[in-house]
């Protein structure tokens, strides 16, 4: 075999030490871009904290001049201190500590006639409730949390769990206790005597339409006018998605965790979209340095030395800030596919969304997108997720229409839960019932979603005797 040099004309993209650090700093969670940037602080002479940015905040300083201002002579800025401190703390004293969504919830399990045994299940579930009211677990998963290390004579069933679960979502707020949207609705439906109304009926079998305001449809299968349905509409719209929302909830002392990227909050109908910069070091190009390069004392190594260390803290600069953009840009079109769960909270109502949607809109490789949502947390009105809990595949209906995952392990948890405990429903029967509902799936794909969703077989669901 003959070797010979030969020459070839290729194109290989390669990434410059500024793209690289780009896209690190973009992958980068919250905590670990703190790090990350006290590191370069540490390594760039040129770089500096900014006054703003140190040690004590206003409030801080205020509090460490207050203790230890002692000296005499500073006896009249004392006086001011301390009327400050007084002022303070007796608008503070006014403030009076609202009542959590737990603690209301526990004053009416009290009142209740209860065994020690229930009364725990019900402390329990209470204590698992969201901000919204929303029961976020499953009944089982809260009576194996008891059932740890019991006997089996004391070990809890799923259905004594059940049990006081309909207790509690008899308390005020109605609604509480709801494991989604659609129960919370029917529970106050329920409560108003509604159970033979139209909008029950819409709620119950029609919620993923009214969503998507398919209202010649819900009317065309009620076999009901247009008229009747707005009306209807009308009644639902004046029920409560979130009945835990009036309460404040407590919150480490109304900080925001630092593990949040990103918050949304909502006013009035619009969101806010707010990058977290909390524990952030403030960096900024030290005046000293960019004086000195201008000088004619130093020396061209020196000169060169200084402008290559400014150079990489601009190219630092320009990193963050197009992490905050790509981040925004994430988050904008998040709001924009899931407007439905982030004014309801309910799940099912995630819209499928793929890596590759997302990346074409923030124009950046999909691998990238990935690594971003996987690290990276958001606060919501519903809570505080990853960003990859928004995305979801999805399963097309008899109608071409795109069904999320989570909306079909939605639907056969539903189906599930309503089953009859003496003879629960197979796989096949749970296939059979939302294809009744066009929602083609297999067997063995309800198999599948059911595992997802830790649920048992039937034969290990059905009720002993």
């Amino acid at each position: 075999m003959k070797f010979k040099q030969t020459q070839k004309l290729v194109q290989i993209l390669a990434l410059t030490p500024q793209m690289r650090q780009s896209l690190r700093i973009l992958q980068l969670p919250l905590i670990e871009l703190k790090a990350y940037l006290e590191t370069q602080a540490q390594e760039n002479p040129v770089l500096e904290y900014d006054d703003v940015s140190s040690e004590y905040s206003l409030s801080e300083r205020l509090e460490k001049i207050i203790e230890f201002q002692h000296t005499p002579q500073d006896s009249i800025s004392n006086f001011r201190l301390e009327e400050l401190k007084k002022k303070r703390d007796y608008k503070e004293s006014l403030i009076s500590q609202s009542p959590t969504l737990q603690d209301h919830l526990l004053r009416q399990l009290r009142m209740l006639p209860l065994t020690k045994r229930k009364y725990k299940i019900g402390e329990s579930i209470i204590t698992s409730l969201d901000d919204n009211g929303y029961l976020n677990v499953s009944t089982k998963e809260i009576a194996d949390s008891f059932n740890k290390g019991s006997k089996d004579e004391n070990k809890i069933n799923k259905k004594e769990t059940e049990e006081v679960l309909l207790l509690i979502q008899d308390f005020n707020p109605i609604g509480v206790g709801a494991r989604n949207l659609k129960e919370c609705l029917l529970l106050q439906l329920k409560y108003r005597g509604k159970e033979k109304s139209l909008e029950y009926k819409i709620v119950k079998h029609y919620l993923v339409e009214l969503v998507k305001k398919k209202i010649k449809v819900i009317a065309r299968d009620l076999n009901v006018t247009l008229s009747e349905v707005h009306k209807a509409i009308k009644k639902i719209s004046s029920l409560e998605p979130k009945p835990g929302s009036s309460f404040v909830p407590v919150r480490d002392g109304g900080i925001i965790s630092p593990v949040v990227d990103v918050i949304v909050e909502k006013n009035g109908n619009k969101y806010e979209i707010i990058i977290n910069k909390n524990g952030l070091p403030k960096l900024k190009i030290s005046r000293y340095y960019l004086n000195l390069i201008k000088s004619k004392n130093i020396s061209l190594q020196t000169k060169k030395y200084i402008q290559d260390k400014i150079t990489a803290a601009l190219g630092l600069f320009k990193s963050v800030s197009q992490r905050e953009e790509t981040v925004l840009r994430i988050t904008n079109y998040l709001l924009k596919v899931q407007k439905d769960f982030f004014q309801y909270g309910d799940r099912s109502l995630l819209k499928p969304l793929t890596l590759k949607d997302v990346a074409k809109v923030v124009k950046r490789n999909e691998s990238t997108v990935s690594r971003v949502a996987s690290k990276k947390y958001i606060q919501t009105p519903q809570g505080i997720f990853k960003f990859d809990y928004f995305f979801s595949k999805s399963l097309k209906n008899e109608e071409g229409e795109n069904l999320s995952l989570e909306f079909i392990k939605s639907e056969i948890l539903n189906l599930i839960d309503e089953e009859n405990p003496d003879k629960p429903l197979k796989d096949s029967e749970i296939a059979e019932l939302l294809n009744k509902e066009k929602i083609k799936i297999a067997r063995r794909t309800v198999a599948k979603y059911r595992e997802e969703l830790k649920i048992p077989s039937y034969h290990k669901r059905k009720k002993k005797k």
